[in-house]
């Protein structure tokens, strides 16, 4: 997953991604959860946090880059090589180093392990999905993300993206501009040690804040 050093916490952000994500005895079905928001608003910062914090909850995690269909099989076909032997195709699991074989038959093969009912306390993480479907300005290389959903009634579902028009695949919450507090504690962390820098950095931080 992608590598974030200086993180400031949003713990009211966080705590509706636990409230819907985290593996639930009682609950035998499978939990989406859409996080939307501008690009540059913080959506895969904060997923990456959630994800370093709770992995240990998950019996397997998967980060998978939603930027293009393509990009998206990659992802789930690297996730094959983690797979434990014997549980899918030596084929599938040897795909990411080889290359060589049906990437659409790798994301099968990882699709029935996630659907296994013996399989269900994972975490797939697809990041920036944002290629708008349908109408008239459609991007020509976007893609139908429900495709990539397993189909078994369990494990839990985290998207990252820029189009609000997803949070009807499940639970959602639309990422926000920081506050003050986290905004002053974000710039702290990037140039605290560059005062003359920091101060004008500083002050326009401030006034965008207030728009």
């Amino acid at each position: 997953m992608p590598v974030v050093n200086k993180f400031v916490d949003r713990p009211f952000d966080m705590a509706e991604l636990e409230q819907t994500l985290l593996p639930q005895r009682q609950c035998g079905r499978q939990k989406v959860f859409v996080l939307h928001g501008l690009g540059g608003i913080g959506k895969t910062q904060l997923a990456v946090e959630f994800a370093r914090r709770h992995y240990r909850k998950f019996s397997s995690v998967f980060w998978l880059d939603g930027r293009t269909e393509d990009s998206l099989k990659q992802s789930i076909a690297t996730c094959a090589s983690r797979i434990p032997e014997g549980q899918i195709a030596e084929s599938s699991r040897a795909y990411s180093a080889t290359s060589a074989g049906d990437v659409n038959a790798v994301v099968r093969d990882v699709m029935s392990w996630l659907s296994r009912p013996d399989n269900t306390d994972w975490l797939i993480i697809f990041d920036n999905v944002d290629r708008e479907r349908g109408g008239s300005n459609a991007d020509p290389n976007a893609y139908n993300v429900t495709r990539y959903l397993p189909g078994a009634d369990h494990g839990s579902v985290l998207i990252t993206t820029r189009l609000a028009n997803l949070e009807q695949l499940g639970a959602s919450w639309m990422l926000g501009r920081l506050n003050k507090e986290q905004a002053e504690a974000l710039f702290l962390n990037r140039y605290g040690g560059r005062c003359g820098k920091a101060i004008t950095l500083w002050c326009n931080c401030a006034a965008y804040i207030q728009l």
